[in-house]
């Protein structure tokens, strides 16, 4: 019965997009997992950004962004806010980017420099790195 609670909360809180699983692993963090191969673009970071809200977005919660090193990166996501336009600061408190290549750890770090956020973001190699800064970054903020 347990086994099949968790499962059940797991599903319901989890949304498969064209590009990505944004699924939420604990009540104060979301990871959004881009599929490998997939071009990321604005649409993409849309549809992603509006499945997190879907998830809950009514309140502030840390969030993990996973990036395959053979994804697509539509150099033209330099050139726009996508979050501020979006309206993530109202429920984002951290964001970690987790990057399996170092090209797109060099482009998430000049995304950021080019477009700051009002939450804490930081650019990880590493997923278990990226996990204990949310979590403490969401205890310094009382979650």
């Amino acid at each position: 019965m347990l086994l099949q609670l968790h499962y059940l909360w797991n599903t319901m809180q989890r949304i498969e997009t064209n590009s990505a699983v944004v699924q939420r692993v604990s009540p104060h963090v979301m990871e959004c997992r881009y599929k490998p191969g997939v071009k990321v673009d604005a649409v993409a970071v849309r549809e992603n950004l509006q499945a997190r809200k879907q998830l809950d977005g009514t309140k502030a919660y840390g969030v993990i962004g996973i990036f395959p090193e053979d994804v697509d990166f539509d150099m033209s996501l330099l050139y726009n806010d996508h979050y501020r336009e979006a309206g993530v600061d109202e429920w984002t408190r951290v964001l970690a980017i987790v990057s399996e290549g170092m090209l797109f750890e060099r482009l998430a770090k000049l995304y950021f420099t080019y477009h700051p956020t009002n939450f804490s973001t930081k650019v990880f190699n590493d997923l278990e790195e990226a996990r204990a800064w949310v979590e403490q970054c969401m205890s310094e903020h009382g979650r």
